[in-house]
């Protein structure tokens, strides 16, 4: 089996599992920060976040992946070797690591994965592939999500058919308008290897599920009066509490209430007066 790189000395386009992940609200908070003066402050915390999780998504020393950085915007790429199972799936994987991490932090992604010709050296990125992913990402993520394109998802769903219970299953949800989304959450079960027994295990899980709700908590109450963003963190929301009552049905307070996530009117007070 011929196994497909990128040409550091020959640049030519490889068939690709690409990935383009863009930080939501970025260009905002660079706006903010700068007005009132904390600029410096951010672009350290961004700096240090970016570089500490990253290490979840850079390609082993085994692979022939790339990933190209430029603040706010990532992109990875796999050449795609056989019929290309094995590189989705990592992409799957190590992406939905990232952007789990990047949560836990208060910075929520979308983004967008595709498959075709490109090319990615340390100067440049080309390629159709790219410009599906980036396309996916801007004009259908629109929520905190990282969808496969038409493309992907027909390779997904040849794969899932291989099996009769497919690894893939779990790493990916189907959303109410029908666009396939890597189910970040999922990366709470990789830590079992890291826990000395079952209990240790659950515990983890669960406070990592308390931090993820915390944060959107705090994302909504931040946003409440900016109809458009604080529809985003809705969205977060839904789906953290899908994935609660999926996996931990029995444990309600992992849930973000519904009084956070719908606006029901009131009558005048003393204090509106």
């Amino acid at each position: 089996m011929n196994v497909q790189k990128y040409d550091q000395e020959n640049p030519g386009l490889v068939n690709s599992i690409v990935c383009a992940i863009d930080i939501l609200g970025f260009s905002q908070m660079i706006v903010d920060s700068c007005e009132e003066g904390y600029g410096n402050s951010l672009l350290r915390e961004i700096n240090y976040l970016i570089n500490k999780n990253k290490q979840c998504i850079i390609p082993n020393k085994y692979s022939h992946g790339k990933i190209k950085i430029f603040t706010d915007n990532m992109v990875v790429a796999y050449p795609i070797t056989g019929d290309g199972e094995e590189e989705l799936d990592e992409i799957l994987e190590n992406v939905s690591e990232y952007q789990f991490n990047l949560a836990l932090e208060g910075l929520f992604v979308r983004g967008g994965i595709s498959v075709g010709d490109f090319y990615i050296n340390d100067d440049i990125v080309f390629g159709p592939a790219l410009l599906d992913a980036h396309n996916t990402e801007s004009k259908l993520a629109c929520y905190p999500r990282i969808i496969l394109d038409d493309k992907t998802v027909k390779k997904l769903q040849k794969y899932i058919n291989y099996y009769d219970v497919a690894p893939q299953n779990n790493m990916i949800l189907i959303d109410n308008d029908g666009q396939w989304f890597l189910n970040y959450l999922n990366t709470i079960f990789k830590y079992y290897t890291e826990c000395n027994n079952e209990y240790e295990f659950e515990r983890i899980q669960l406070e990592l599920l308390i931090r993820h709700r915390d944060k959107i908590e705090e994302m909504l109450l931040i946003h409440k009066k900016n109809t458009r963003v604080w529809d985003k963190y809705v969205w977060t929301a839904n789906y953290h509490n899908y994935f609660c009552d999926l996996y931990f049905p029995d444990e309600k307070n992992l849930k973000i209430s519904r009084k956070s996530l719908l606006s029901w009117p009131r009558e005048i007070s003393n204090d509106d007066i």
